[in-house]
C-alpha cells in the first residue's frame, strides 16, 4: 500500500474518532442549556421527551421536554434516543451537531489536500476568507442600513474574486488577466439583468417569498444576483485561460490565432453544461414547495409563476456571466500576449 493511501486512511479515521469526541463530549462547554434524549413518546402532534441535563450547575438531572410533531417534518424534527439537544424553557430548539459538522470540514480539508496539494491549501483558506469575508459586509451592512447593500456587495466581489485567483495563483500576469476578465463578466452580467428589471419595472417578478425581510427586498435580491454571478464567471473564466496556458506550456509553436480557436471551442462545449448546472442548482430548491402547491390544488402556471419568477431571473444572470466570460476571456488572454511580443 502506498504512503498516499496510508495517509488518506489515517486521516479519515482520525475525522472519525474527532467527530465523535467532539459530539459526545463538548456539551460541558455550551452555555446554552443541553440536554441528552432518553426516550421519546409521540402523543397526537407533540413529541413528549425525558432527557437528562448535559451542562449548567443542575447537570445530571432529568427535564421534561416537548417539542412538536409533524410526521412529514415540513417544520418539524423528529427526535431520537440518544440524541443532543439544545433546549430553552423545556421547549426544545435543534440538535448538537458540530461534531459532525467537524467531521465534515476535516473531510473536505484532507481530501483538498490530496487531490490539490498545495493548490488544495490555498483553496481551502480562500473559502474561509471569502466566507468571512461575506459576514463581515453583512454586519457592516446591519450598522449602515442607509446604504445599500448593493454597494457592499459589489465591494465584497472585488475582494472575492481577488481573494480566490491571487491566494491560489500569487499577484502575476496570468492571474491578473483572470481577475479583470472575471470582474467585468460578472458587473457585465449583472447591469443586463439590472436594466432589463428596471425597463420592465419588475414586472412578472413574485418577491412574496422575501416577504418576511424587514428591509428592503429588491436591493437584497439584486446582491443576491452579484453574488450568484460569481461563481459561475470564475469558474469559466479559470477553465478557458488555464486551458490556453496549458496549451502553449505544452506546445509553444502554437500560434495566437489558433489559441483564441481553441479558445472559443473549449467554451462552446463547457457553456451549455455549466448553464445546465446553474438550472439544476436553483430550480432544484423549488421542487419541494412547488410539490405543496400543486398539491393543494394550485395551477402549474401560477406555482411555476409564484416560485420560479426569481430562479429564472438567478439563472439569466448566472448564464449571461458564463457566456459573456467566454469573450472576455479571450480577450484579456488576446492583450496579454500581444504586449508580451512587443
Amino acid at each position: 500500500m502506498s504512503k498516499k493511501a496510508i495517509g488518506g486512511i489515517l486521516a479519515f479515521v482520525f475525522c472519525v474518532i474527532v467527530s465523535f469526541g467532539i459530539q459526545l463530549a463538548s456539551g460541558p462547554l455550551y452555555h446554552q442549556p443541553l440536554a441528552k434524549i432518553n426516550q421519546v413518546t409521540v402523543e397526537g402532534h407533540q413529541q413528549k421527551i425525558q432527557a437528562t441535563k448535559m451542562n449548567g450547575e443542575d447537570k445530571g438531572e432529568d427535564i421534561h421536554l416537548t417539542a412538536k410533531y409533524r410526521k412529514n417534518e415540513l417544520d418539524t424534527t423528529h427526535f431520537s434516543k440518544g440524541e443532543q439537544v439544545f433546549y430553552s424553557q423545556e421547549k426544545i430548539g435543534e440538535k448538537k451537531r458540530d461534531g459532525f459538522v467537524f467531521f465534515m470540514v476535516a473531510f473536505l480539508f484532507f481530501t483538498l489536500i490530496f487531490v490539490g496539494k498545495k493548490t488544495g491549501i490555498t483553496t481551502f483558506i480562500s473559502v474561509v476568507l471569502n466566507s468571512a469575508a461575506l459576514f463581515l459586509i453583512i454586519a457592516i451592512y446591519r450598522n449602515f442600513t442607509n446604504i445599500s447593500l448593493v454597494f457592499f456587495t459589489a465591494i465584497y466581489t472585488v475582494l472575492s474574486i481577488a481573494v480566490t485567483l491571487f491566494l491560489i495563483d500569487g499577484i502575476k500576469k496570468n492571474s491578473l488577466q483572470k481577475f479583470f476578465a472575471t470582474l467585468l463578466t460578472v458587473f457585465s452580467a449583472f447591469f443586463i439583468c439590472f436594466i432589463a428589471m428596471e425597463i420592465f419595472n419588475d414586472k412578472g417578478l413574485r418577491f412574496e417569498d422575501m416577504g418576511v425581510l424587514t428591509r428592503p427586498y429588491r436591493p437584497i435580491f439584486l446582491s443576491g444576483l452579484l453574488v450568484g454571478a460569481i461563481g459561475a464567471s470564475l469558474d469559466t473564466v479559470v477553465t478557458v485561460i488555464s486551458t490556453l496556458e496549458e496549451i502553449e506550456l505544452k506546445n509553444p509553436a502554437v500560434t495566437l490565432n489558433q489559441l483564441i480557436n481553441s479558445g472559443k471551442n473549449v467554451g462552446a462545449d463547457i457553456s451549455s453544461t455549466m448553464i445546465n448546472v446553474l438550472v439544476c442548482s436553483y430550480f432544484s430548491s423549488a421542487i419541494p414547495m412547488m410539490l405543496i402547491y400543486l398539491h393543494n390544488g394550485w395551477p402549474f402556471a401560477q406555482t411555476v409563476s409564484m416560485l420560479l419568477s426569481l430562479e429564472f431571473v438567478r439563472v439569466l444572470c448566472g448564464g449571461f456571466g458564463i457566456l459573456l466570460s467566454i469573450p472576455f476571456s479571450l480577450l484579456f488572454f488576446q492583450l496579454s500576449r500581444r504586449e508580451a511580443k512587443q
